[in-house]
């Protein structure tokens, strides 16, 4: 058990092989037919399993913000598991869980709310970026490396953030939720083997969830976050590389995809790092 108390482990190593565990785990569950479709719920549910490592589980009602953050997950799990099993469309199960995201934020930030024009404009921008994140990945057509890869890259923005801004917690849950998106990545590659569907932005919206318990409840530069929008429309920029028709230029495609989203949350870290210059950063 002494294993389970070390950062890297909680953080890293743990949430990444419980996350290729459950995705595995789901796909079999879940058959051939509903299996690929239902694997990317493995990412949610080995966040809350590293949740309830990191910080233990929450009461229910949740006395805290980060308390409402855990059961807000469970709830969008599922919301995405439940739409995945009736059928429907990425599309339609996105505003779904939009509406979910939406009312989950109001919820989390209710012990700041009604607040002052940052609070306001924090909130309107937070909503805004989850709706351009859910929408871009929206498309039926889309396999796992687009969403999946870009929602890696923005975990690991609002993890360094939340470092910079010394949100120890925050930072651990958000290293935790790009690391259980990783074991559904490493399940596609260098084959993608199953969808992202509405489980996969369940998890996306975990994310929202998290850069909102960051915005309103520490003193971390979290406006720096808008930057790594761009990560979402990474595949563009890959889509125009001379890769080869190949399963080895599919393969080395998402490569690439993967070092042009992690450009953008770089880019939001170091940012937050300058707005934080002069002021106590995290040593965690």
């Amino acid at each position: 058990m002494a294993l389970l108390d070390d950062l890297v482990v909680q953080t890293a190593l743990f949430p990444l092989v419980v996350g290729v565990a459950a995705v595995g785990v789901v796909r079999v569950a879940g058959g051939w037919t509903r299996g690929p479709r239902l694997a990317a719920a493995g990412v949610a549910a080995a966040f809350l399993a590293a949740y309830a490592l990191i910080v233990g589980l929450p009461a229910l009602p949740p006395p805290s913000s980060m308390g409402r953050l855990f059961w807000s997950a469970v709830a969008g799990l599922v919301i995405g598991v439940g739409a995945d099993l009736a059928g429907l469309d990425r599309r339609r199960g996105t505003w779904l869980l939009g509406a979910w995201v939406t009312a989950s934020l109001l919820w989390i930030a209710l012990p700041v709310l009604p607040g002052g024009l940052d609070t306001i404009t924090a909130a309107v921008l937070l909503l805004a970026g989850g709706w351009i994140a859910l929408s871009r990945t929206a498309s039926e057509g889309e396999g796992v490396a687009t969403p999946g890869v870009a929602l890696l890259a923005a975990a690991v923005a609002v993890g360094g953030v939340a470092l910079v801004g010394a949100s120890a917690s925050v930072a651990q849950l958000a290293f935790a939720l790009a690391a259980a998106t990783g074991g559904l990545l490493l399940w596609n590659w260098p084959v993608e083997r199953h969808a992202w569907g509405n489980a996969g932005q369940a998890a996306l919206g975990i994310l929202v969830l998290l850069a909102a318990t960051l915005t309103f409840f520490s003193s971390a530069r979290a406006e720096a976050l808008l930057l790594v929008l761009p990560a979402f429309f990474a595949d563009r920029l890959r889509d125009r590389l001379p890769l080869p028709r190949t399963a080895a230029g599919r393969a080395m495609g998402t490569v690439a995809l993967t070092v042009l989203a992690l450009v953008p949350a770089a880019a939001a870290v170091g940012v937050a790092f300058l707005l934080s210059a002069g002021s106590d950063v995290s040593g965690y």
